[in-house]
This record gives C-alpha cells, structure tokens and sequence, in this order.
C-alpha cells in the first residue's frame, strides 16, 4: 500500500466528480455534518461553563458549606 497510493485512492461511488452536481452536494454534507458536530460542541461547552459558574456563584455566597 505504501508503494502504490493509487491503489487506495476512493473510487467513483466515494468520490463524485469534483464538477458534478453529486459532488458539490457530498461536499456540502460533510459541511452540514460538521456544523451539527461544532453546534453540539458548543452547547456542551456552554452547559459545563453555565455549571461553573453557578457552582462558583453558590460557593461565594455560602462559604461554610
């Protein structure tokens, strides 16, 4: 395989034509894919920080606890 990349290359049912219409349409797939993914990163993100934060908030107003 290392010897010969062109044997491991994706073949057409993979890889459309880069010109076509199917092509341009799995390109904008795997952008879409990708922006759900980033989305869910970012909610997940957003969900740990809003905990810190109240933790902290919670943890300043009762400090014997």
């Amino acid at each position: 395989m290392i010897f010969a990349p062109s044997t491991i290359l994706a073949c057409a049912t993979c890889m459309a034509d880069k010109g076509s219409l199917v092509g341009q349409a799995q390109g904008f797939a795997i952008l879409v894919m990708l922006g759900f993914l980033a989305f869910m990163f970012a909610c997940a993100t957003g969900i740990i920080v809003s905990m810190v934060r109240r933790q902290r908030k919670f943890a300043s107003m009762n400090p014997a606890v």
